[in-house]
């Protein structure tokens, strides 16, 4: 019976460090999170930035020819323009 006793305490003792070391492990698994989820937050910030920054570049960019006058481009690359025409093929 004292044996039993002394293998339940043990197993007690045991489970009670186990219990604080995995809530420990939580504790800083949840600062880690919080750090990474900071860090994305940052980086999303940035890279919202740069896209602004990136769009405000290229609204200064003058207009090239294409932009500008795409009609008389395919004509002088004798690129036929109009929509094509939908038929129907039968398929073999």
């Amino acid at each position: 019976m004292i044996s039993e006793f002394n293998s339940l305490s043990e197993k007690v003792s045991r489970l009670a460090l186990l219990t604080q070391t995995l809530r420990q492990e939580n504790a800083d698994l949840r600062l880690h999170l919080t750090s990474l989820n900071n860090d994305k937050d940052a980086l999303a910030r940035r890279m919202d930035e740069a896209h602004r920054r990136i769009a405000a570049l290229l609204a200064k960019l003058p207009a090239t020819e294409l932009d500008a006058e795409p009609d008389v481009v395919a004509a002088e690359l004798d690129i036929d323009t109009a929509e094509p025409e939908l038929t129907e093929e039968k398929v073999l």
